[in-house]
């Protein structure tokens, strides 16, 4: 693992850790259903946004379904031994290097973005203004913002209506999560804030080929600025080889 990364369990794994734990231990047997979200929301203090990206960490390794607008049922108390070993994504670096990442969600979420621009609600869009306020609240706090930030893109592939981005976005979860960290303690958060607020406006007018050109630019510009960092942060070949003076 690099220098660049510092592995932080966010309060959305948390959860879901908790949620996965009483499934597990049976408090909550199979074909039954969760609380409601406003149950859990108000359990943990925290907003539906966060209960519903844990509640989809859960779907992404078997143990719940959701129906679009109903609640989340139990489908099994553990996880299925042949989905461990199909489910590539269950043996991923959880470290990567951080272009490497980027490079992954150049691919993925510019397409991910084109079918939400042709799917999202307006209380989807509700739910992406408030994740973006989030970030403007917190611009001076690395890991609310990287959390929002986060949760902003996460949203975008729940936009997209489609189950298998949605819980491919899931599986990988803590690698992407720990991404965002890294990025915004590196790189600040001028360039996250810039584009959300433009792509928002994109999606509002269900625009998607302006919508899947600024998710290349935002991604292409965040790689560019973390280049251009450990090239100004790399030591030059005089202070490596030149010996300490007696």
């Amino acid at each position: 693992m690099t220098e660049e990364y510092k592995v932080k369990q966010s309060l959305r794994t948390k959860i879901y850790l908790d949620l996965k734990q009483r499934i597990e231990t049976g408090r909550w047997e199979v074909e039954s259903k969760l609380p409601s979200e406003s149950q859990l929301c108000k359990e943990y203090g925290v907003s539906r946004i966060t209960i519903r990206a844990a509640i989809q960490q859960l779907e992404a390794i078997g143990l719940v379904r959701t129906q679009q607008g109903g609640r989340t049922t139990v489908l099994r108390t553990h996880v299925k031994g042949h989905y461990s070993a199909l489910n590539p994504l269950q043996h991923i670096d959880l470290h990567p290097d951080i272009i490497t990442v980027l490079e992954y969600r150049i691919v993925m979420e510019k397409g991910t973005i084109g079918l939400a621009a042709q799917r999202i609600t307006d209380e989807d869009l509700a739910d992406l203004e408030e994740i973006f306020n989030m970030m403007l609240t917190n611009h001076d706090n690395i890991k609310k913002f990287s959390e929002a930030d986060y949760l902003f893109h996460r949203k975008i592939a729940e936009c997209s209506k489609n189950q298998i981005l949605i819980l491919a976005s899931a599986g990988i979860e803590e690698v992407l999560a720990n991404t965002m960290d890294s990025i915004v303690s590196l790189i600040g958060c001028a360039i996250g804030i810039r584009y959300h607020r433009e792509l928002i406006s994109a999606l509002r007018l269900r625009d998607k080929d302006r919508c899947e050109r600024l998710m290349e630019e935002h991604i292409q510009a965040t790689i560019t600025a973390i280049q251009e960092y450990r090239e100004l942060t790399r030591p030059s070949l005089e202070e490596v080889e030149t010996p300490p003076s007696l």
